[in-house]
């Protein structure tokens, strides 16, 4: 019998060590994947301009296999903001807010129509949304819901989840209209709920003047606030200066309150960072000092370049979120994030998190200024980044989590089948997005002040012009980047870790194997022990 009791504590000891090295190793999905669902195929065979006029007013017979979104404003939106250098500055507007009243169409029969009934109505208050995008000639729009009486209220809109912000994203910066949804998807399903907002591809027409005036393809995206379906953290109370809090990596704003942090004041950070949560009317000037104290001490670990301070930022930092947001805007070439529109959080008594990662209209090779280089990295230059990527333990761990990501979520089959759903999801509403901003997609002027414009490049001695006025062209060029990019990651990772200065693994390595060999002998003396009693 004592034979049979050792041999079953080897079994259950060498099981354990098995599931702690394949834990350290390899990493594992990080919660829920969200509530994405498969995209039909737009099998409509009716001629998709068929009901729009010249003026985009939508006539009667229109029909679509996406939600519509209609929204009726009291008045015309604010134009509250504009920008000198890249720094965001108010035109006085007190309230940039207008009031408004939105109506849903989502039927389960596979064609939405506006003579349909709506599956949810209210009152809204909306505004225009964006920094660079908030000039472009296609707005998008922040939206709050309100009750009867005016009250701010959560709802559940298409599925995603209750929330009381909502944003309509339709950056004409991305001709494709692929690629916010592309990786909020694939991130959601790499890494969890938190990691990306849940979003819908929706078609958006106004109501002004007694008729529908068609804006075009929209995504319905959650705003980043805290909530149980957005990020779920404690509630901020005035009596509580602990409080959990999100904030977020950007340019400096009026209309959130600016933190002084270490980073910023050392001159260690160009960016600001802004406080989206506690709202200001929960916000007491101690949690204000608690939270810049907290955020500043965080930032004094990550900045810092003393071997012995830095090398205790994994009981600062949830690692595991730092990782995968990396991977994740690394793999879509998203090199905006990290310097902007950079979100953290931080459950009180807890471990800061990053995410949820956001805006890749500018991605896969979609920035203005030049051609991304698919052979190369760039996200270890980034604040937090730079220092966490001189750390031989960090980038191990990005390269366990890439392997195994690259065998599901960041697999290059699973990403161009996704790319392929939303392509024949929008075959239709494509073609009425490019029909209703046919005078900014297909102008290669560069005089459209509300346009978006690749800049040409020199190669060879040859200027060769990036604009492109072609649908399909703009999925290839999708394509061809990710596959040439994800590629070489993992090499580039190695190259990283040869360069890497750091190597805060031994401490980390050895508590571990202090765990494993303790339980290792524990777990056979227990069960001798209670065999012999």
């Amino acid at each position: 019998m004592k034979k049979r009791a050792l041999f079953a504590a080897a079994v259950f000891s060498a099981l354990l060590l098995l599931a702690v090295l394949r834990r350290y190793c390899a990493g594992e999905a990080r919660g829920s994947a969200g509530t994405y669902g498969a995209l039909p195929e737009d099998l409509g065979t009716e001629d998709p301009l068929a009901y729009l006029a010249e003026d985009f007013t939508v006539r009667e017979g229109f029909s679509t296999n996406l939600p519509l979104v209609v929204l009726e404003t009291e008045g015309e939106l604010a134009e509250y903001k504009y920008f000198s250098y890249g720094e965001e500055v108010s035109d006085g507007t007190i309230d940039p807010w207008t009031a408004g009243h939105i109506r849903i169409i989502s039927g389960e029969g596979g064609r939405n129509t506006l003579w349909d009934a709506a599956s949810y109505t209210g009152d809204i208050v909306i505004k225009k949304r964006g920094h660079t995008s908030f000039a472009y000639d296609k707005p998008q729009y922040l939206i709050k819901l309100a009750d009867a009486s005016g009250e701010p209220c959560d709802a559940d809109l298409l599925g995603i989840g209750e929330g009381n912000g909502w944003v309509l994203n339709g950056s004409m910066a991305d001709k494709s209209m692929l690629r916010n949804y592309l990786a909020c998807r694939i991130a959601t399903e790499a890494s969890g709920a938190a990691m990306a907002p849940d979003c819908r591809f929706c078609e958006v027409v106004r109501y002004e003047d007694g008729r529908y005036v068609y804006q075009g393809v929209y995504l319905l995206m959650e705003s980043v606030e805290r909530g149980r379906d957005r990020i779920d953290i404690d509630e901020a109370k005035k009596k509580n200066v602990y409080t959990s809090y999100i904030v977020r990596r950007d340019r400096y704003t009026n209309f959130d309150p600016m933190l002084d942090t270490y980073g910023r004041i050392n001159g260690l950070s160009e960016e600001w960072i802004g406080l989206k949560y506690p709202p200001k009317r929960k916000l007491t000037e101690e949690s204000l000092a608690y939270i810049e104290a907290d955020f500043s001490k965080t930032e004094q670990i990550l900045y810092s370049r003393d071997a012995s301070v830095f090398g205790v930022y994994d009981k600062y930092i949830d690692v595991d979120s730092f990782v995968d947001y990396f991977l994740i805007n690394e793999f879509f070439g998203n090199y905006d994030a990290g310097q902007h529109s950079t979100y953290m959080y931080k459950e009180s008594g807890g471990k800061l998190k990053i995410g949820p990662v956001w805006d890749f209209d500018q991605a896969m090779n979609n920035y203005y200024a030049q051609e991304m280089e698919p052979e190369t990295l760039a996200f270890q230059t980034k604040p937090f980044f730079e220092n966490l990527c001189r750390d031989k333990a960090f980038i191990r761990r990005l390269k366990s989590r890439y392997a195994v990501l690259r065998r599901g979520a960041l697999s290059e089959k699973h990403v161009f089948s996704v790319l392929d759903q939303a392509a024949d999801c929008l075959k239709s509403a494509g073609q009425r997005e490019w029909f209703r901003w046919a005078a900014d997609y297909l102008d290669d002027s560069f005089e459209n002040a509300g346009n978006y414009y690749l800049y040409d490049y020199e190669r060879d001695g040859i200027t060769i012009s990036r604009f492109n006025d072609d649908y399909e062209q703009e999925l290839y060029l999708i394509r061809t980047y990710l596959h040439r990019h994800a590629g070489v990651i993992q090499g580039e990772l190695t190259k990283l870790l040869e360069t890497a200065e750091y190597d805060t693994s031994a401490r980390s390595q050895n508590g571990r194997l202090l765990l494993v060999i303790m339980l290792l002998f524990l777990v056979p003396s227990v069960l001798i022990h209670r065999k012999g009693a």
